[in-house]
């Protein structure tokens, strides 16, 4: 099946978020000997062309060794689906497609990502559902699904939910993905100390607080 090439393709990683169930940033999160947010833009990287991350207004992120772009919310408290919105209409004048991912996927792999490319083909997004439940925010999403995304944000709607309904997706289930990464890494976003302590154990990593 036939993908975008790297140059085409951008990554939107999303770091805003008040983490509240996990308690603290979880961009700053130790995981192994780098953060969570250095992580995951570490995977990401070799994949895209250019790394955007989507930052609340204010938001102290940890420093990076990798090239990327910091894109504020120009409203506070309007979610994801605007951050997401305003991160495609920055790449859309040289990206066909671009991969979006929480910065709390730290068990993400490179396989995963390419598989998503893969299944984009022609329609508008590629995304993965867990017990009938879309993952939005690990998914590729064409340049061309930004029209959608203004038309349901500019009426007021701020759910992201609401803003892929409407869109020609490709969904790709949670058995499809076992098969390339059996941890289903891409499904793991990390929201609470127990997922976060699961989530180093599956990685072979001691937790910072038993170390």
């Amino acid at each position: 099946m036939t993908t975008l090439p790297r140059s085409q393709r951008a990554a939107l990683i999303v770091c805003g978020g008040e983490s509240r169930r996990m308690g603290q940033s979880k961009p700053h999160l130790p995981f192994g000997n780098e953060t969570m947010l250095e992580r995951v833009v570490r995977i990401v990287s070799p994949l895209v062309e250019e790394v955007i991350l989507l930052t609340s207004k204010f938001q102290e992120l940890p420093l990076l060794p990798f090239d990327y772009i910091e894109l504020p919310d120009r409203v506070e408290q309007q979610g994801p689906a605007a951050a997401i919105y305003e991160g495609l209409k920055y790449v859309t004048g040289w990206s066909e497609a671009a991969i979006v991912l929480g910065c709390d996927l730290p068990l993400v792999t490179p396989a995963s990502i390419e598989y998503l490319f893969q299944q984009l083909s022609s329609h508008d997004a590629a995304i993965p559902r867990c017990d009938a439940m879309p993952q939005p925010l690990a998914a590729v999403y064409a340049n061309r699904s930004l029209e959608t995304f203004e038309k349901v944000l500019f009426s007021g709607n701020h759910r992201l939910l609401s803003c892929i309904e409407p869109l020609d997706t490709q969904w790709i289930d949670a058995g499809e993905l076992h098969s390339i990464d059996p941890n289903l890494g891409l499904l793991r976003n990390i929201n609470t100390p127990e997922a976060y302590r699961e989530a180093l154990q599956i990685a072979g990593l001691t937790h910072p607080l038993e170390d």
